[in-house]
């Protein structure tokens, strides 16, 4: 098999294959780039508009498309214009897994400023910190975060807040105003080699770092995942036999968001792939199986990414036989080792899905 993986590989990555490969000077160092490559994350987006009438956000009984996302999206492009921020400048969000995530996401990176995802665990004294660290320009907040914020206040008297799903305050900005503003994305070229984003480390031994991630990095990421799909698929279909998937008749995929969108695993791999495909993602307001098994049928989700004890809690939840888990092709995630009795309970227990797991650091992403 690894002779007909390594022929298949030298085809797509070289002349003329669909994941060609070349060498360009990058910072002053020779880097392998895949040729088609979209320049930034911007472009990544724009592209989504094709699929304007798709559900692409789900949360409870909120559902937008991809056109109103769009919508949104360019409203609050506009908003921070009119606001004063200029390419470069950082914005943290600071949200648990709300459609308002990729929606600050999305508009932020598409107007050359760079995220910063703020831990949404982080106490008070750890959001202090990464918000010295990092000196965005202006908070996107939730009422969680807004309620530990409130004592930081004086520290950060010129920092405007923006708040989401929270209660009225003086000196917030509610989320619903910017939305009032002309749907207006600016026109404008983004360096591949600025930072698109900044996610922090867990801080094992130490305070969070901040991995900067930039628009090639993350675009790279995404090409990465669809070459590696697509190179397997190529030689399954060689060495077994399996049918290749027409792209043309399949479904949208369908993600489940199990883990955090502050960081790597949710937002550079699952979102970004996701998005760049047309997919669906369906937000959890925290992890729960039995809700889980529920969102799986309603929504014929596609993809479970989390972390393995996830993956074992749903599988071995009382109701798990209740629910229609068909839609499912891939289950599992990263973060520790999916354990090799869970590779053979999801292989024996969901009647499609493939188990899988990934291996990455938050820099590389």
């Amino acid at each position: 098999m690894y002779d007909v993986l390594k022929k298949v590989w030298t085809e797509m990555t070289g002349p003329g294959g669909a994941f060609e490969i070349e060498e360009i000077n990058v910072r002053g160092f020779p880097m392998r780039t895949y040729k088609a490559a979209p320049p930034s994350l911007r472009e990544v987006w724009l592209s989504s508009l094709a699929f304007s009438e798709r559900p692409y956000l789900v949360f409870e009984d909120e559902t937008l498309t991809y056109g109103e996302t769009h919508d949104r999206v360019n409203r609050m492009a506009a908003w921070m214009r009119a606001s004063g921020l200029k390419p470069g400048d950082r914005v943290a969000i600071a949200l648990r897994n709300f459609p308002e995530w990729m929606q600050c996401y999305w508009a932020v990176v598409s107007s050359g400023l760079t995220v910063v995802g703020m831990n949404a665990w982080w106490v008070e004294d750890e959001m202090d910190y990464a918000l010295k660290d990092a000196s965005p320009k202006l908070l996107f907040a939730d009422e969680e975060r807004l309620a530990r914020f409130e004592g930081l206040r004086a520290h950060y008297p010129d920092l405007p807040v923006v708040g989401i799903r929270c209660e009225a305050r003086d000196w917030v900005t509610p989320f619903e105003s910017i939305m009032q503003s002309e749907p207006s994305l600016p026109d404008l070229v983004i360096d591949p080699d600025s930072d698109a984003c900044i996610f922090y480390t867990s801080g094992t031994t130490g305070r969070p770092k901040g991995a900067q991630q930039t628009h090639r990095g993350c675009v790279h990421n995404i090409l990465n995942m669809g070459f590696w799909g697509g190179c397997l698929a190529q030689t399954m279909h060689l060495v077994k036999g399996t049918p290749l998937p027409d792209p043309t008749t399949a479904p949208p995929g369908s993600a489940l968001v199990t883990t955090p969108l502050f960081h790597v695993t949710a937002n550079n791999c699952l979102a970004h792939a996701m998005t760049l495909g047309g997919g669906k993602l369906v937000h959890m307001y925290k992890w729960d199986a039995g809700a889980a098994l529920a969102l799986i049928e309603r929504e014929k989700v596609t993809n479970l990414t989390g972390v393995p004890v996830m993956s074992r809690e749903l599988i071995t939840h009382p109701d798990f036989d209740k629910y229609d888990t068909s839609s499912l092709i891939s289950v599992g995630g990263g973060g520790a080792q999916l354990q090799p009795d869970l590779v053979g309970k999801i292989d024996h227990s969901i009647t499609n899905a493939r188990p899988s797991t990934g291996y990455g650091m938050t820099e590389t992403c």
